[in-house]
Order: structure tokens, then C-alpha cells, then sequence
């Protein structure tokens, strides 16, 4: 699992994004693409950074119903699906993983809408600049998003912590993370 998949990740959004592209090198900015295509995926890669996806179809799929649901980019967001450059990408995927794929949605599409319903607002589509150095823990409190891998048990990554008296035992403190 990468860092910038994890709920908490202390890291800036510019940092999961170049976490992201050194782990699929074959993504590299410009790629050779139409204008529309770069702006599309630019907005498309963040959104995979933001909502805690990797590449894998399954993963797709939730970046595709966040997009739509959890950005400002709404419906608007299918036109780049459209685009020729996006099609080539589904004519290099083969039979057996769409079909798995179909049949994990049965779990993944409700859950992934779900959450998106449960935002306190839709993260910015194409307008992202200003949350470049913010901490990806901060944007996902801000914008109320869950990781597509989301584990409630998943061990807090912040390093800030305070200490607290406990009650009834005079001098004994415990570290408490925020």
C-alpha cells in the first residue's frame, strides 16, 4: 500500500500525486496526449491521489463514481472517459478482469456512492492548486473523504501528541495522539 492510499497520510496532496506517478511510471505527465486529454487526467490522477486509489480496476471503477459524485466536476467528468485517448486505455483490458470486476461493483459502486453522499463537500476538480503543500489528512477531514481501502483500525500516522494526567493517578500522564 502506498502512502498517500492511507486515511491519515501526513503527506502534501504534490507529494501523494508524485508517489503516485513513481508508482506508474507509464502515467508520467504529457504522455504524448491531446490538450483535453492532459487536463482531464490531471484532475483524474489527483482524484486517485485524494480518494486513496491505486490503478487497479477496481480502483478505477471508484475513481470514476467519486469523480462524478465527490468532486465539483459532476457529470461533466464523463466527457474524458470519452475521449479517444481514455478509450484506448479499456480496449487494453482483458475479458476475465472486467468480469471480476463487474461482479466485486455488487459491493464497491454502493459503498463508494455512499461515501460520497457522506462528503461535507465535494473536492475541487480542476481548481486543486491551493491544496498542493496541504497534508492529505487534512483534505480528507476537510472534505469528509474515506479511502477507498479505509481501515478502521489503521494505526494513526500524525506525529502530534499530548500528554494527559489520568484521572485518580497523580503524576502518571499517558500520550495521547492527535
Amino acid at each position: 500500500m502506498h502512502a498517500f492510499e492511507r486515511q491519515r497520510s501526513p503527506q502534501s496532496l504534490a507529494s501523494g500525486i508524485a508517489e503516485y506517478f513513481e508508482a506508474n511510471p507509464s502515467l508520467a505527465n504529457g504522455r504524448g496526449l491531446s490538450s483535453a486529454a492532459q487536463e482531464f487526467f490531471r484532475c483524474h490522477d489527483a482524484v486517485h491521489v485524494v480518494f486513496g486509489c491505486s490503478t487497479t480496476l477496481n480502483d478505477e471503477a471508484i475513481v470514476k463514481i467519486s469523480s462524478i459524485l465527490g468532486t465539483t466536476g459532476g457529470f461533466g467528468v464523463l466527457r474524458g472517459y470519452r475521449l479517444h485517448e481514455s478509450l484506448e486505455i479499456y480496449k487494453q483490458l482483458r475479458i476475465t478482469a472486467i468480469l471480476l470486476s463487474v461482479l466485486q461493483s455488487v459491493y464497491l459502486v454502493p459503498r463508494s456512492v455512499i461515501r460520497c453522499l457522506r462528503q461535507t463537500k465535494r473536492w475541487p476538480w480542476s481548481n486543486f492548486e491551493p491544496y498542493m503543500q496541504v497534508p492529505l489528512e487534512r483534505i480528507r477531514e476537510e472534505f469528509g473523504i474515506r479511502v477507498a481501502h479505509f481501515h478502521i483500525d489503521e494505526p494513526d500516522t500524525s506525529s502530534t501528541s499530548i500528554e494527559k494526567t489520568c484521572p485518580g493517578k497523580p503524576g502518571h500522564t499517558s500520550h495521547v495522539k492527535r
